[in-house]
């Protein structure tokens, strides 16, 4: 029998994402998977999601049942293992024979066919009985236990149980653990909600309101890049805490604003839309391919939108200066490990005080072009203190033309009983309120 199709494109993109290429959600996004069925898209995309995500805990499970050091196995026999007892362990609705079966024909497939013997036996003796008792013996009141146990490195589990304690590490470690929730927003001067929501719904797709702010809605089913309002333009797929972010700048339609590290502009669509479609926006990055898919993306439904490709962590090519400036700042991503969990395998802790000098640069850069009284915006999706307030406090410390400002949103609705989004004046919407990506901003005004 034939590897799966879903099973090869998961081998594949795994194997690419061990060498730093690439993301799993561009990934996944791209041929061959693009082409899939619907059943093989959602097997590929739960076995590369869920290896990513159990990587270390499913590596910690298979050195018990391998005579050899796991290290020392060819990287596509331990990732045809991993592929392997993750269907074993995790996937109760694909039978252990086929995961089985399947995984010693990809690693034939692999070249690695001297393998096939091991990756039978190892699998052979997966149980998921077994993985669970040896699971209940970890000391999950230890860094060590909750990092093999939720599959997060430890140095990275250790700072949250230091900052937050065991029991609110322990949550944030299982949520991430956990899918995102796929957000939406109308992406047209002309799409009203409800025709979006009943466009949708007559395609297939069930949908339904974001529980903390009107005009953000999650899908409960279907693939959004698959709908005719997607593919127009019309619709934009962004990430419930992202849609809150934009609103701080208090957008007016004769405002004239500058999106630093605008990526696939998002943000920068978020805020020509905001601006009653008259404000006029730059959406900078140094990433030509990426300001070349956000003008595909927005550019038609956005004509006040414009893209300058420039590196923000030098003095920016620039003359004028503008009403609104957002620093969506390059961070470690922390608060995003349900959606990118591959972050967590490349993030090492000495990048936290790289990227707050990087970040710093952003600011300083930004701040150069803020009009007097102008607003400056700045947003992580870190989780991180040295990445959030404490890059606010130093540049406020070395800028004492801005003053900080409480970032508020009116629209948002309280959390159990809680206003969510306001601590000491900066916005926190973390994993756990957002059910998709946690975030942080500042807000800061340039004296008059």
């Amino acid at each position: 029998m034939a590897v799966s199709p879903a099973r090869m494109a998961a081998f594949r993109i795994l194997l690419k994402i061990e060498q730093g290429s690439g993301f799993a959600v561009e990934r996944l996004h791209d041929d061959p998977v693009s082409r899939f069925n619907q059943a093989d898209r959602r097997l590929a995309t739960e076995l590369v999601y869920g290896v990513l995500r159990q990587k270390s805990c499913l590596d910690w499970y298979l050195a018990s049942l391998v005579e050899r050091p796991l290290e020392r196995l060819d990287r596509e026999v331990r990732m045809v293992l991993r592929l392997g007892a993750y269907q074993v362990l995790f996937l109760s609705r694909v039978p252990v024979r086929a995961a089985v079966h399947q995984s010693v024909e990809l690693v034939k497939e692999s070249g690695k066919r001297s393998a096939a013997g091991l990756v039978n036996a190892v699998l052979r003796k997966a149980d998921e009985a077994g993985f669970e008792q040896a699971c209940g013996q970890l000391p999950l009141d230890s860094s060590r236990g909750l990092s093999l146990r939720y599959s997060h490195p430890e140095w990275l589990v250790s700072r949250w149980m230091d900052r937050w304690g065991w029991k609110h590490a322990t949550v944030v470690l299982q949520e991430n653990n956990c899918p995102p929730k796929v957000h939406f927003r109308s992406n047209s001067p002309r799409l009203g909600q409800e025709e979006m929501v009943a466009t949708l719904e007559a395609e297939g797709y069930s949908v339904y309101p974001y529980h903390l702010r009107r005009g953000a809605w999650v899908v409960d089913e279907g693939d959004l890049t698959k709908s005719s309002l997607y593919r127009s333009g019309q619709l934009a797929i962004q990430g419930a805490g992202s849609q809150v972010i934009a609103r701080l700048l208090e957008l007016k339609p004769s405002d004239v604003c500058l999106d630093v590290c605008s990526g696939t502009g998002g943000k920068a669509s978020h805020m020509v839309q905001l601006g009653k479609g008259q404000a006029s926006v730059i959406g900078l990055d140094s990433n030509f391919a990426r300001l070349r898919i956000a003008r595909e993306r927005h550019g038609k439904q956005w004509p006040g939108l414009r893209w300058v490709v420039a590196d923000g962590t030098r003095p920016l090519p620039l003359s004028v200066r503008f009403d609104k400036i957002l620093v969506d700042a390059v961070c470690s991503g922390t608060g995003t490990l349900r959606r990118n969990p591959e972050i967590r395998w490349r993030l090492q802790a000495e990048d936290l005080t790289r990227l707050a000098v990087l970040q710093l640069s952003l600011l300083d850069n930004a701040a150069e072009r803020v009009k007097p009284g102008g607003i400056l915006v700045y947003a992580t999706c870190s989780l991180e203190p040295e990445e959030n307030e404490q890059v606010v406090e130093r540049f406020l410390s070395s800028h004492p033309g801005f003053r900080f400002k409480t970032a508020y949103d009116e629209g948002l609705k309280p959390c159990q009983g809680l206003n969510p989004h306001c601590q000491d004046g900066f916005l926190w919407l973390p994993p756990l309120v957002t059910q998709s990506d946690g975030v942080f901003a500042a807000v800061m005004q340039a004296a008059e």
